[in-house]
């Protein structure tokens, strides 16, 4: 049997191996001790799932390629498939009133794979699921995960399903927003620039936006302004992740400590990471005059502070360093 790894021919003795699965587990726990991860495996061009390589034989399989990425890769990939497998969960369920119990119990298994998934982004990006809230208020991530576990068993009526969809869906957009995360994180320089660029020369359509939002709370339109609300710290968060991105790429530039004025851009970034929690925190206990504050006054006003640090980054990863 032939062994390639990205493409690359392999020279290993294979002596104790009698399938394939036994190689793949071997392979596999070789490249993770040099940090790095099986994306997928094909045996003679063909994909085959870890449970199916055991039952192949060793001398079955003339080439077996194995693609090997980064942690980053195979939590995009993830991610990937994730954001198929939810949407397959809408589709499936919507308009029913109860699942056999073959259905109840693929679907269990799946929230389990669901929560996974979502652990290993908490831990590969640092996040702290319990104060993401998806749709602005309501229910953060952590709660949202508990409750899926907590009624995937139960889905005996419209109304049960109903709302196990309306978690799901709110599980969807924090979904969408870490692909949109780790995209930014496979980009080069250039690109990434041309992403702080493009929020920096559109910050006044964001702050217009946050402005909207306060309207449709205002007037009512909670689900409305949740889900703007949602869109526009997307966008926030899109930023974000360019310039730590940026920073991780040029570190003798310190652009944590880049400072406008007396402040900081460290500092000026906790701040903002502060107001967004507070919004949230406001939404969450129903006080929409809170809220509509600082959306309406304070978020703009630090946007506004945002704008010089953009410009300086800019500046300084433009220079040519002499």
């Amino acid at each position: 049997m032939l062994i390639f790894v990205n493409d690359h021919k392999l020279d290993i003795n294979l002596e104790k191996e009698k399938t394939v699965g036994e190689v793949y587990q071997g392979v596999s726990k070789w490249v993770e001790t040099n940090g790095k991860y099986v994306v997928s495996c094909f045996a003679d061009g063909k994909d085959y799932g870890t449970s199916e390589m055991g039952e192949l034989g060793f001398h079955d399989v003339k080439r077996l390629d194995f693609i090997i990425g980064e942690e980053i890769d195979v939590l995009q990939s993830s991610l990937e498939e994730l954001d198929r497998y939810v949407d397959s969960i809408g589709s499936t369920l919507i308009g029913r009133d109860s699942l056999t119990e073959n259905e109840t119990r693929d679907l269990s298994e799946g929230i389990i794979w669901i929560d996974s998934i979502l652990s290993s982004a908490k831990k590969l990006l640092k996040l702290k699921l319990n104060t993401i809230r998806p749709m602005g208020k309501g229910k953060n991530v952590e709660e949202i995960l508990e409750t899926l576990h907590k009624t995937v068993t139960h889905l005996e009526s419209v109304t049960a399903i109903d709302t196990f969809l309306e978690d799901l869906r709110d599980l969807k957009l924090f979904i969408l927003d870490l692909r949109n995360r780790t995209a930014i994180l496979d980009l080069d320089n250039d690109k990434l620039l041309d992403i702080v660029k493009e929020y920096t020369f559109n910050l006044d359509k964001i702050k217009s936006e946050f402005r909207q939002i306060n309207e449709n709370f205002q007037s009512g339109k909670d689900h409305i302004g949740s889900e703007f609300l949602s869109n526009s710290v997307n966008k926030l968060n899109t930023l974000l992740t360019a310039l730590i991105s940026l920073r991780n790429s040029y570190p003798h530039l310190n652009l944590e400590t880049v400072k406008v004025g007396d402040q900081e851009l460290a500092s000026f970034n906790k701040g903002m990471n502060e107001c967004l929690s507070h919004i949230a925190l406001a939404l969450e206990k129903g006080d929409i005059v809170l809220a509509g504050d600082i959306l309406e006054y304070e978020l703009p006003e630090l946007l506004d502070g945002f704008h010089p640090f953009l410009e300086r980054i800019i500046e300084l990863v433009e220079t040519p360093v002499s």
